[in-house]
């Protein structure tokens, strides 16, 4: 009898130690996909911490801290404003003080205005200004050919991350 109890405990223990390590190990698989998109109406906040996220599972090789541009979505007045400001902000404040090894991490709810913003920025930059920074685009996949073209007179290392 003292036999099968030992039996039974050593089964018992055997089992919750493989019910312990299960979500462990689904935690670990969702940690290397990525952290998850938030939603299109999310905060800055929430954005600017998966933009965050992003950096450093993409930026590792980056020595530098990043610059993050949440950049807004929709048409409102405030909206259009803000997103001139962040232009206004890597073209005069930011692009001049970035060296090689420098990254900028961009991104926000709406893909396309993600796009245009850089864009806007890359209108207004001397060839090779970001020359050596690599300039992280979180966005939609569709996106990635326009970006990448997009960015390119501006000497920057592009790395497009999916969200």
């Amino acid at each position: 009898m003292n036999r099968l109890g030992r039996l039974t405990l050593a089964t018992t223990l055997m089992a919750l130690v493989a019910a312990c390590n299960h979500p462990a190990n689904s935690d670990a698989s969702k940690a290397s996909s990525g952290p998850a998109k938030p939603a299109s109406t999310a905060d800055e906040n929430t954005w600017g911490n998966y933009l965050a996220e992003q950096g450093k599972l993409n930026g590792k090789d980056v020595g530098m801290r990043p610059y993050i541009y949440v950049i807004p979505s929709g048409d409102s007045v405030a909206a259009n404003a803000r997103r001139q400001n962040e232009t206004e902000s890597v073209v005069h404040s930011i692009g001049p003080i970035l060296m090689p090894g420098g990254m900028l991490i961009v991104g926000g709810p709406d893909a396309k205005q993600t796009t245009a913003f850089l864009g806007d920025v890359t209108k207004q930059l001397k060839a090779d200004a970001l020359k050596g920074v690599v300039v992280m685009v979180v966005s939609d996949a569709s996106e990635q050919p326009v970006v990448t073209g997009t960015l390119k007179a501006s000497g920057a290392t592009v790395r497009f991350v999916t969200m």
